[in-house]
């Protein structure tokens, strides 16, 4: 049952909608895709801007508002040597095309609103810096400091987050509300960013690919340009075929050929649920092209292709609570004649990134190609019995289903707090997907969702006083 100061803070919250909904707004229309490293903006002048946006705000509404070198950020509220918090993030994936409203207008539609981190994960971040200023202003003293952290780099390898740790102690709990529900998310899959390099042979027939947007997107995208004039009498037979297949279109202009492949996006984290243009291009290739395709290309066909738990790679592994292991291919470019993919794998606790990347030198050294880990975090499982239950309240108090404990492939904060952390809480739809949203009313319930947690994890129902 809520009690008194809970319901305080719940009209509280409820007064501030029209302002809240117009901040969450305007720190939509910043485009905070992470960008090239400039002096003062680690991850790009958008990132800062946003991180500026948001400190700004903290500090109107009198909370103590630290910024650790613009990589992160976080406000706080109360007092005591521990803390409990949440850790949302103001970056975003590349907006990609598809959309039928600009990815930064936040426009608002029949009670939508139209916009990349709609869901991911900039409600989360609206959302508790408005509950530090409602405790704050209805003048609740926690029995632990809560504080909200304001993260940068969580999409790209989450070097924000290490940077907070390296002068930041560990928090008793917290959550990042960076979730699909208001189930707790105690365990996750890790996280592995790969890079496969290889020769693209001089005077080919292949003159350029490209595709992708992140490494974490399944591409929706690829295209590739040949030059018919250097392909022999029975290639051209081929490609003549191999245009028919559905999925893709091409324009010629004298000898080059142009190819389009049309995927369709998804998370990373379920690429069953999209469909990859890199594979898509690279059976294209090798249907066409055969052993002159060159080895990257005919390792992606012959090694990856659709099968996104990549069994041809020899790292396939299954955990029965997290699921199985998965590969997407989410960028490939050429340069200086080499072809180069970048991956995603998500990965069970049953192997770990030192195991991965063993198993995958000894299959590209095996095929003359490049490879290199990008980044890599190992997955993790946190099991704090004591603030699960307070986790349940908040869902049964607000009339939620009881949640349960499970495991995701998608890649949080979580992971780096040392079995501290879970995801708890989210709204929105379309995540990493063109026209991602959320319904105005979600982000209202989604609000006070993250308040009430913040509450009762600080201390709320023991301690609280209005």
């Amino acid at each position: 049952m809520i009690d008194a100061m809970g319901k305080a803070l719940q009209e509280k919250m409820t007064g501030y909608q029209e302002e809240m909904l117009f901040h969450f707004k305007e720190l939509l229309k910043i485009d905070s895709v992470r960008g090239e490293r400039r002096p003062g903006a680690p991850f790009g002048p958008g990132n800062r801007k946003a991180l500026d946006y948001v400190l700004d705000l903290s500090r109107r509404f009198g909370l103590e508002t630290v910024n650790l070198d613009y990589f992160i950020g976080y406000s706080e509220y109360g007092q005591g040597r521990d803390y409990i918090c949440s850790a949302a993030h103001l970056d975003v994936v590349p907006p990609g095309d598809g959309w039928s409203h600009p990815p930064f207008g936040a426009q608002e539609r029949d009670g939508v609103i139209y916009a990349r981190g709609a869901g991911d994960d900039k409600p989360g971040v609206i959302a508790g810096l408005y509950a530090l200023r409602c405790m704050k202003e209805l003048g609740y003293q926690p029995r632990r400091r809560i504080r909200v952290i304001y993260g940068c780099a969580e999409e790209t390898g989450m070097e924000d987050m290490d940077h907070y740790l390296e002068t930041q102690p560990l928090p008793v709990f917290g959550f990042t509300p960076d979730s699909d529900g208001y189930d707790i998310v105690n365990a996750e899959k890790g996280r592995m960013e790969v890079a496969l390099e290889g020769p693209l042979p001089g005077g080919g027939p292949v003159v350029s690919v490209t595709g992708g947007l992140a490494s974490n997107m399944v591409p929706a995208a690829a295209a590739a340009v040949f030059d018919t004039g250097r392909m022999t009498a029975q290639e051209r037979r081929r490609l003549e075929d191999a245009l028919a297949a559905p999925s893709l279109s091409w324009t010629a202009e004298g000898e080059n050929l142009t190819v389009n492949f049309e995927g369709i996006s998804a998370h990373a984290a379920m690429p069953e649920t999209g469909r990859n243009a890199i594979s898509m291009y690279a059976r294209f290739a090798c249907r066409v092209l055969g052993e002159r395709a060159d080895p990257l290309t005919r390792f992606i066909d012959g090694h990856i292709g659709f099968d996104w738990t990549v069994p041809g790679l020899g790292i396939a592994c299954r955990d029965e609570h997290m699921g199985s292991l998965t590969m997407n291919l989410g960028l490939v470019e050429t340069d200086g004649g080499r072809i180069r993919v970048v991956g995603d794998i998500r990965y069970p606790t049953v192997t770990n990134a030192q195991a991965i990347e063993e198993r995958m030198k000894e299959k590209t050294d095996a095929e003359g190609l490049g490879f290199q880990v990008l980044s890599a975090v190992d997955g993790h499982c946190c099991a704090s019995e004591e603030e699960f239950a307070i986790l349940r309240d908040v869902c049964l108090d607000k009339g939620k289903p009881e949640p349960v404990c499970r495991a995701i492939a998608g890649g949080t904060y979580a992971k780096k707090f040392q079995g501290r952390l879970v995801a708890f809480g989210g709204c929105g739809g379309a995540v990493h997907a063109p026209d991602e949203f959320v319904a105005v009313s979600d982000f209202f319930d989604h609000a006070h969702m993250v308040c009430y947690a913040l509450y009762r994890l600080g201390g709320g129902k023991e301690v609280g006083t209005a």
